[in-house]
């Protein structure tokens, strides 16, 4: 076990704190962005998939070239 005089405990204290911060604070601007790429890809998924099948009996029948 390593003993440090009680100034210097505080300040390897403080700085080891100062640094924990800093990262939780860059973590939750990392969570913030991938939450937002996920949404982007939710709403992407669901165009894809819209475009990809008709909605209506009337749709697909446009989509086979026949008339309503």
């Amino acid at each position: 076990m390593l003993l440090y005089p009680l100034q210097e405990a505080v300040d390897l204290l403080t700085s080891k704190l100062t640094a924990a911060r800093k990262s939780l604070e860059e973590t939750v601007e990392d969570l913030e962005w991938l939450r937002e790429q996920v949404t982007v890809m939710e709403v992407n998924f669901a165009r894809v998939h819209n475009v990809s099948h008709p909605h209506s009996p009337e749709e697909e029948m446009l989509k086979n070239g026949m008339m309503v």
